[in-house]
């Protein structure tokens, strides 16, 4: 064998071991955690989307509106608070915003942004903002059912270095949902398995236009219209054209 090409193989083997300790694999499965059942057969009626570009952009929240309105039978209104680049400390900001909607259901994602090296935050500041965004919404909106959502992957060199350890800061959110009672709709795992066509992510964070309805629609509404009475929510779903 040629020294050119041993040097080769050595830098790849040394790079994939860096991969390795960089990138630990996430959860295979799913670890959902099931919302608390509303008792009212009219709710819920007021979900409020609450994250980061993955929340903000494309129509997924609107998507999974229309699917339940039709489920449930009764109308399900989606409001937003979201914008790009912002993570949990963004999200203790805008706990006024998301009281006064008074929603039945928040869905949670600020994940992805917490894991930015450059921009996030370490792994036990995640944690402790989560935490006290849970708490603040266990008290101020003490029927308000919480979804917290770990999301899409990263593709790409450049993605991964900026987020090394995105699937640790995804077991935060499988951590507090299992020690403060709270839903968990876990779709990186999900996401992970998909065909390639669903993981396609243009710019190697964002799934391109509708793959997010495609894949998270189905799960949400199933979870939702179970803790609504209604389990059969979800099928056919995730049709829509947004992101």
């Amino acid at each position: 064998m040629r020294a050119g090409a041993g040097a080769g193989l050595v830098a790849l083997a040394l790079a994939a071991g860096l991969a390795a300790l960089l990138w630990p694999r996430a959860p295979e499965e799913p670890a959902d955690r099931a919302l608390v059942p509303w008792e009212d057969p009219a709710r819920p009626a007021r979900i409020l989307a609450f994250g980061t570009s993955l929340t903000a952009r494309g129509s997924w929240p609107e998507d999974l509106a229309d699917t339940l309105t039709a489920c449930l039978g009764h109308p399900v209104q989606m409001t937003r608070v979201a914008q790009s680049g912002m993570g949990s400390a963004w999200a203790l900001e805008q706990l006024d915003r998301v009281v006064a909607a008074r929603p039945d259901l928040v869905l949670l994602e600020f994940s992805i942004n917490d894991a930015d090296l450059l921009d996030g935050v370490s792994r036990r500041t995640s944690r402790a903002r989560h935490a006290a965004l849970l708490a603040a919404l266990t008290r101020d909106l003490p029927d308000t059912r919480v979804l917290l959502m770990t999301m899409s992957p990263v593709t790409g060199v450049v993605r991964h270095l900026q987020r090394p350890w995105l699937g640790a800061y995804y077991g935060i959110y499988r951590d507090l949902a299992d020690e403060q009672g709270v839903g968990l709709a876990d779709l990186f795992p999900r996401w992970r398995a998909a065909p390639a066509d669903l993981r396609d992510l243009p710019d190697g964070l964002h799934p391109a236009p509708g793959k997010t309805a495609q894949l998270a629609v189905p799960v949400l509404a199933q979870m939702i219209g179970a803790a609504a009475g209604q389990p059969a929510c979800g099928a056919g779903a995730g049709t829509g054209a947004g992101g």
